[in-house]
């Protein structure tokens, strides 16, 4: 088993106006994806971790977060492939940091938005 450090973006909009990055050191296996890895930071670790997860199949999008400037989906992105590209400390943050409510948690409303704009601009 090997270890990681996730670097996790903290932040509540009812209790806050500064967010800050919370580090927990995470044991993992070959096959783990880093949404394990985030149930796992609030099971053993920290049960005010906040992040959002739907189908964990890699379809909603509900998972969606920033690792290292990248965005990808939490369900599906592969630890150890993200370590090795990365190294030993992982920064996660919310896509959109701005719109942010609760730690890993965009705004529902931002989602509806942004995705409206998005069809819009297709048609």
């Amino acid at each position: 088993m090997s270890t990681v450090t996730l670097s996790i973006f903290r932040y509540d909009i009812n209790h806050t106006k500064v967010s800050h990055q919370q580090m927990y050191q995470v044991s993992y296996e070959p096959h783990d994806v880093l949404l394990n890895l985030l149930f796992r930071v609030q099971k053993e670790q920290d049960s005010s971790v906040c992040f959002d997860k739907n189908c964990r199949i890699g379809l909603c999008a509900s998972c969606r977060v920033n690792v290292n400037g990248e965005q990808v989906l939490a369900c599906s992105e592969n630890v150890a492939q993200l370590v090795a590209k990365y190294g030993d400390t992982l920064i996660i943050k919310p896509y959109n940091s701005s719109k942010a409510v609760r730690d890993l948690i965009v705004d529902p409303q931002y989602d509806r938005l942004h995705l409206d704009n998005s069809e819009d601009k297709h048609e």
